[in-house]
Order: structure tokens, then C-alpha cells, then sequence
């Protein structure tokens, strides 16, 4: 009998790291003796690396041979005027490092040498040491001896300080590339809540966590994925909060990543997820940083992707993605609503069109008079049969729905105004539709807007066409069957190890507080079990009525 191939068995944090490192070993010591298969350039950097060589000239060739053919690579002279003359050079690009901060912080402090000169006077070998612990004033500042440790800092808007005489060279942190400032987010916009946003700046993401979870527990690891692009990516959890066999698999997933370059943090969604295949996406992105705060108080991780600000949750549930923002930020009654409002469109998304073709073809006895004798008689007249006719309006609306978001917002915002309503209306004036047909299908679409996740309503919008196709052939019975074979699927689905559908399968009851609705936070004690966190309390208070006592299970 063959296996089913299942998800890896998280393994503790420390025992993947001593995994990790011995894999990575033999990686470079491949890569060391010119094997085929070799590791990235990350990870044979320093390890077999060649070394930085007393001859400044040699260091700048090398330099050059690698990466100063492009224009914007900058190698600038200087000469430390100390009894003997010491050439230096400072290379950088110009436009990801700061030239204010290379003028001002290296070049101008290095004009101040009294006190280097005496130190130079007393011990010459460890002249790079005094720059980088008496002169420069930089607060990012590292020794290093290697030349390929050079490169992707330089790469990375970073600077390098070269000294003639001396196998050491120091990187300083002059990064100053354009950066866009902090806005709301356009996705996921909320009427009451923080109007705060990730940009493309990793730091700036990293700091907005930082300012929610003042917690010294809170870990924020940077590792670089993507060997040509050396994208960085940090993984943001609690160390006292999240299942560490959960961070551990986050970490091998993403070691495993061998990819020219990552774009957008959904390269990294589609590497890493556990149903690659699957049409419903098994991990969350999210443009607020306070969502991802709240994920990492419930003892889940969150991945920051640099030059993107979409960040992800894992592991995440079904039910989350229909979870707002707000909903946390309102009074619990208001997010009751709002929340079953959010999961009768996630319904009528899904299987209203079917339900309408399965009803009219086969079922027209369940359908009341009154309604069945207007639908035959609005359908007077129609060229096409229902099916098709759902197909095709199905069809335009998404067309039109495309070209509405490909246009700038005021011009897409009138062609989704002129092909929603002025080309309907002019459809079932010409007797080419049907008016129920026009409210079915503009129903549907209505409800397929308030999904807050955009790609849980992509995989309902793709599904509703076979369940369309399902319903013509087998009715009502046919959808009762795909719908049977959808739960079983979502069933085995899981993400990061939990699964889909928890908290209502496996039913977990404590869990059910915020599923459907939300319970006051009051009742809220515990974090969600499904994750399986460390610390699973979330709140210490005691219940202070015999209704809170019985929310609160205690």
C-alpha cells in the first residue's frame, strides 16, 4: 500500500539547528571542492571563502572583478594622514547607501586623528581595531577577514572600509535607500482600529511588532533566502508563547529554499505551504502589523519578507480568513454580526448560482409558486439555456471585474459602474438575459466582497464554476456529493501540522469562543489549544459574576 505523504514531524528547535548545521556542512564542503549540487553563495560565504589579503590593491581588483563593472558600485580613496601614509578605499553603491552618512560618519571622523595617531604609535598591527572602536561613529560597525563576506553587504546599501597593510576590513551600516513612509493599508481597511500598515522596509516592519510586544521573550531571526537576490527574511514568534516544533518547521521549510530570487513574500507562500496544489491557501498574508501582533500573541509566527508589505501567519485555520480586524476593536455583538453576516456571503458566494441551476432544472417543486411562475416567465424570450446563461454572466462579471482593478482607480471605478449596471440592465432589456438570472449572479458577486482575505475569495470564485457544472448534471444531489467530497479534502488539509477546519474538526471547545462569533474578552482566558502553545493562558483575571464564571469555564 502506498504511504500518503504527509506533513514532516516537527522536530524540537535545537535538534533542527544541529541538523541544520551538519547539513549545511556538507553543503559547503561540497561546495568547497568544486562538487556539482553545491550550496548557495550564502552558505559557503566565510567558510570557504577567500581571504582578505594585506595588498589593498588586490582586495579593490578582486572587488572590482566581482561586482565594480556596474556604474553605481563606488570605490572612493583616502589616505590616513599617520607618521606613515595608509591608503584606504571606501566602496559602496550610490543609492542604497547614504553619501551623508559615509561624508560625516567615516570620512570626516577619519580626519580627527590625534588620538589615532597615538594609538597607531603604540600598536600598529591592530590599527582597523582603533577605527572601529575609538574613530568611527557609526553604531553598526563589524570586523571581517574575508573578501566574499564583503560583497553582499556592499550589495545591501552597506559600506566597506579597506586599509592598505592590513588582511581587515570593517562594514558599517550606511543603508539610505528611498523608502515609502508608514500609510493605512488599501487591503484591509477598518472603520475603527489602527490605521497602520507594513511597507517594504524590513526594519520598519520588525519595529512596528516592536512597539506592540514589549515582551524580551519576543524573537525576530533574519535569514537570507534566494541566492542571487539574498532576500531577508525574518521569522517573528514568542519563545515562551509558540509551539517550538512549529517554529522549528518554519525554519527547515525555509531552509530548504534553493530559488534564483525572491520577489514578494508569496514566493515564499507557495514554497513553503503544506498543499501546494490546493486551491485554498494554507497560510495568511496580511498588510497590518496588527494582525500579525495579534497571530504572535496567540503563539503563532509571523514571516516578514523585505521589499514587500505583505507578511505571513502560519499556521492558520479555515475560518480565520473570514476573521476582520475590526472584529476584535468593536463590541462582541457588533463582531457576532458582522461575523455572521461575513460567513452567509461566504455561503451564498459559494452556492447560490449552483443552488439556482440544480432548483430550476431538476427541483422546481421546492421553489414557491408565486416565485416559479415569475422565474418562467422572466426567462420568456432568453436564447440561451440557464446553464449557459449563469456561465456566461459569471464570466462577465469576473471580466469585468479584472478590468476594473487594471485600470487607474477613478477610470476602473467607472467601467465596474458602466459593465455592473448600464451593460446588465441593457442585456435584459435586449431579452438576452433573464432579470432573476442578473439579481443571482450580481448577488453572488456582492457577497464574494466581503471576504477580508483576497485569497480564500479567489479559491470560492474558482470553485463556484464546478459546482455550477455539478448542479446541471446531478442536482441537488449532485451538489450534496461535491459538497460531501469538499469537507472530506478541507478535512485532510493541514497547515504547519494543525488542522484546517479546527476548532469544529477536531472539535475543540474552549476554541469555539472565537470561531463563528466572538466572546467578550473577558471570557477569552485561554489562547487558541489548536496551536498547542506553551503558555496557553492568555489573561489571569478571575471571573467576576456567575456569567462570567460560566463563559470562562471556570
Amino acid at each position: 500500500m502506498k504511504k500518503r505523504r504527509g506533513l514532516r514531524q516537527p522536530i524540537p528547535v535545537s535538534r533542527a539547528r544541529e541538523q541544520g548545521k551538519t547539513e549545511k556542512a556538507g553543503r559547503v564542503a561540497r561546495a568547497c571542492t568544486g562538487e556539482k549540487g553545491a550550496a548557495d553563495a550564502r552558505e559557503t560565504t566565510g567558510a570557504c571563502a577567500r581571504g582578505l589579503s594585506p595588498e589593498l590593491a588586490k582586495n579593490v581588483e578582486y572587488l572590482k572583478e566581482k561586482i565594480g563593472r556596474s556604474d553605481d558600485v563606488v570605490f572612493r580613496d583616502y589616505t590616513l594622514e599617520l607618521p606613515e601614509q595608509v591608503p584606504i578605499v571606501v566602496v559602496f553603491v550610490d543609492g542604497l547607501a547614504s553619501k551623508e552618512i559615509i561624508n560625516e560618519y567615516i570620512l570626516e571622523a577619519l580626519t580627527f586623528k590625534g588620538e589615532l595617531k597615538s594609538e597607531w604609535t603604540r600598536d600598529k598591527k591592530n590599527l582597523v581595531r582603533h577605527v572601529k572602536d575609538k574613530v568611527l561613529n557609526i553604531n553598526e560597525v563589524r570586523l571581517v577577514n574575508g573578501l566574499d563576506e564583503l560583497i553582499t553587504p556592499i550589495l545591501s546599501g552597506e559600506a566597506a572600509v579597506l586599509f592598505d597593510g592590513y588582511a581587515e576590513a570593517l562594514i558599517c551600516n550606511t543603508r539610505g535607500w528611498p523608502y515609502r513612509s508608514i500609510d493605512e493599508p488599501e487591503t484591509e481597511a477598518v472603520i475603527r482600529g489602527p490605521r497602520v500598515g507594513f511597507t517594504e522596509t524590513l526594519r520598519f516592519n520588525t519595529a512596528q511588532v516592536r512597539r506592540w510586544i514589549r515582551d524580551p521573550d519576543l524573537r525576530v531571526k533574519v535569514t537570507k533566502v534566494g541566492r542571487r537576490s539574498q532576500t531577508d527574511v525574518a521569522l517573528v514568534y514568542l519563545e515562551s508563547v509558540a509551539n517550538p516544533q512549529v517554529v522549528a518547521e518554519v525554519e527547515r521549510r525555509l531552509g530548504k529554499i534553493d530559488i534564483d530570487g525572491v520577489m514578494e513574500s508569496s514566493t515564499l507562500q507557495e514554497m513553503i505551504e503544506d498543499r501546494r496544489l490546493s486551491l485554498f491557501p494554507t497560510i495568511q498574508s496580511t498588510e497590518r502589523a496588527d494582525r500579525v501582533v495579534a497571530a504572535v500573541l496567540e503563539g503563532k509566527v509571523g514571516i516578514i519578507t523585505d521589499n514587500t508589505p505583505f507578511a505571513l501567519i502560519v499556521p492558520i485555520s479555515f475560518w480565520e480568513f473570514y476573521y476582520a480586524a475590526e472584529d476584535y476593536y468593536h463590541r462582541w455583538p457588533m463582531a457576532l454580526l458582522l461575523r455572521i453576516v461575513r460567513f452567509s456571503s461566504f455561503f451564498f458566494s459559494l452556492y447560490l448560482p449552483s443552488l439556482y441551476v440544480a432548483l430550476s432544472f431538476y427541483n422546481p417543486e421546492l421553489i414557491p409558486f408565486p416565485l416559479a411562475v415569475q422565474l418562467a416567465g422572466s426567462r420568456e424570450g432568453v436564447p440561451f439555456p440557464l446553464f449557459l446563461e449563469v456561465l456566461l454572466m459569471e464570466l462577465a462579471i469576473e471580466i469585468i471585474r479584472e478590468a476594473s482593478a487594471r485600470l487607474p482607480g477613478p477610470l476602473g471605478q467607472t467601467i465596474g459602474i458602466v459593465g455592473g449596471f448600464i451593460l446588465g440592465d441593457a442585456a435584459v432589456r435586449a431579452g438576452l438575459i433573464s432579470p432573476l438570472t442578473t439579481v443571482v449572479v450580481a448577488l453572488t458577486a456582492i457577497c464574494s466582497f466581503t471576504s477580508p482575505n483576497f485569497g480564500v475569495a479567489i479559491s470560492i470564485r474558482i470553485l463556484r464554476f464546478p459546482l455550477v457544472v455539478v448542479s446541471l448534471v446531478g442536482g441537488l444531489y449532485g451538489l450534496a456529493l461535491a459538497t460531501f467530497v469538499l469537507l472530506v479534502y478541507t478535512t485532510r488539509i493541514r497547515s504547519f501540522g494543525v488542522p484546517f477546519l479546527t476548532p469544529f474538526i477536531p472539535l475543540q471547545p474552549d476554541d469555539l469562543k472565537d470561531s463563528l462569533g466572538r466572546a467578550p474578552f473577558w471570557a477569552m482566558v485561554n489562547r487558541p489549544r489548536s496551536y498547542k502553545p506553551l503558555d496557553t493562558k492568555r489573561q489571569k483575571t478571575k471571573a467576576r459574576n456567575w456569567w462570567e464564571r460560566l463563559f470562562s469555564g471556570k
